[in-house]
This record gives structure tokens, C-alpha cells and sequence, in this order.
């Protein structure tokens, strides 16, 4: 190949697929159905989202809630939602991605992990942040923005092909089988493990953006249910397209319980 040939060919042509890199669009908020565009989520906009829906809310607005059994989207507050997002963009990236971020095993520790780890023995946190440190929303807002750095860090120094190659396979809930139908690939039934869904970096990616999108979306309704005027319009897409999560409907979606296991 002559160097004014190579000179006019782009880095993705230029490179083997396996070394082309993920790459960011802010306006691209869904996955691609086309695999070559290689775009992972813009997940800096959700801070923004987040700042906008609650700006300007007092501390009863912001902890309005209501625990019905038939209202489960109602059961955490706007505070509560923020919180959680919080939780998913610190516990999330650190267990699923910190192999990538940490390889030598020296992870930060921006919130006493054991506190907030699902399953320790020391756990005091159900899916939300240390609520007796961290209760503004621009000290929620501070942590999410610790995940969120590491988050961009992973989808922008990464192979897009080594985030599809990256596999692991979690036992099911009725949740997730639900949810990720909304993903056109990264994430299916393990054909190795009866009761288990197996999931590409990818595909937990984009389902990690599309939860905390989702939260927001559930700020929104709150805000709604005490006739409060919304902020913005927020994109309806990945678990948004589901008519429990939108708020077509107010009927609880599938639970999060294991699938039973055969022995």
C-alpha cells in the first residue's frame, strides 16, 4: 500500500476490526443496531438530566414517596432515586469493570465498599448510597460523577471487540430476561447454564446506562404524581420503551428474584 493511499484511509479503516476503538456520541443514547458504529453511551448526560429534573425542589418534594405494594416505582423518593444512581454507577463499574480500571488491584475507595456491597456480610446499604453521608443531591451528584469518570474511562480506552468479547454469566431474574430484550445483541440466555443469562461488557454498558436513564424517568413521574411541572423531555429508549418503566402503566414490573436452579 503506497503512503498516499494509506495517508487517505481513516484509523478504522487503517486498523483490524479487533483494534478499533468504542467511541462516544452524545447523541447517540441507544445501541446502534448497526455493530460497526462501535458507540457506546454518552453517560455524562445523565448528570445533566439529573441536575435539570431536580433543581429548584424542596426536601419534601425530594423525599415524597409512597410504599403500596401496587406502586413499587413510587416506593424510593426523588432523593432515594438519586441515590440509587449513585449506587449503580460506583458498585456497577467497580465489580464489573475494575479489572480494566485497576489491574493492579489498588481500587479507590470513594464510599466504604463494604457497606454497600449486595450479599457482604457487612452490608448496611440496600442499593443506595450511605444515607447518613451522602443526602443533598449535589453530594449524590459528586458520587455519580466518580462512576460516571470511570464509566467514559472504560467505553473511550477500550477495543470495542475486547467489550464484546468480555463475557459473563449471571444467575436470571424475570427482570432482566424482560430487559434485555430491549438490547439487538450483548446479552441472552447462557446456552452453557440452564437458569443463567449471559452478558458482553458491552451489553452491560449500554443496561447500566439504560437503568440509571430509567431513575431518572421515575423522577420525572414523581414529580408528576405531586403536580409538579417536568424539566425536559428525556429520550425514550433501551428499559424506557417498556410500558412499566415510561409509565404507560402503573403495574409493577417483573420481580428480581433468582431463577430456580435444577440440581
Amino acid at each position: 500500500m503506497s503512503y498516499l493511499r494509506a495517508s487517505k484511509l481513516s484509523y478504522y479503516e487503517l486498523c483490524e476490526p479487533k483494534c478499533a476503538m468504542a467511541h462516544v456520541d452524545p447523541g447517540i443514547v441507544e445501541m446502534p443496531e448497526n455493530e460497526s458504529l462501535g458507540a457506546m453511551p454518552p453517560y455524562r448526560r445523565l448528570i445533566d438530566w439529573i441536575e435539570t429534573e431536580t433543581a429548584g425542589l424542596t426536601p419534601d418534594q425530594l423525599d415524597f414517596h409512597d410504599t403500596s405494594p401496587d406502586n413499587e416505582w413510587m416506593w424510593w423518593s426523588i432523593r432515594r432515586q438519586v441515590s440509587h444512581i449513585g449506587w449503580d454507577a460506583l458498585v456497577f463499574t467497580s465489580r464489573r469493570c475494575g479489572s480494566l480500571l485497576w489491574p493492579n488491584g489498588e481500587m479507590p475507595r470513594p464510599i466504604a465498599w463494604e457497606d454497600h456491597l449486595m450479599g457482604s456480610p457487612e452490608c448496611k446499604w440496600d442499593r443506595v448510597l450511605d444515607e447518613d453521608k451522602y443526602r443533598t443531591i449535589p453530594e449524590l451528584i459528586a458520587k455519580i460523577d466518580i462512576g460516571i469518570g470511570w464509566l467514559e474511562r472504560v467505553v473511550t480506552e477500550q477495543p470495542i471487540a475486547a467489550l464484546r468479547a468480555d463475557l459473563t454469566s449471571v444467575r436470571g431474574t424475570a427482570f432482566w430476561q424482560y430487559a434485555i430484550t430491549t438490547l439487538p445483541r450483548g446479552a441472552g440466555e447462557d446456552p452453557e447454564r440452564s437458569g443463567y443469562l449471559r452478558y458482553s461488557l458491552e451489553g452491560s454498558l449500554w443496561m447500566v446506562f439504560y437503568e440509571m436513564l430509567t431513575h431518572v424517568r421515575s423522577i420525572q413521574r414523581l414529580k408528576q404524581h405531586q403536580g409538579l411541572p417536568l424539566a425536559q423531555d428525556l429520550p425514550r429508549v433501551g428499559y424506557l420503551r417498556l410500558p412499566e418503566y415510561w409509565g404507560d402503566t402503573n403495574r409493577n414490573g417483573p420481580g428480581m428474584e433468582r431463577f430456580k436452579i435444577d440440581s
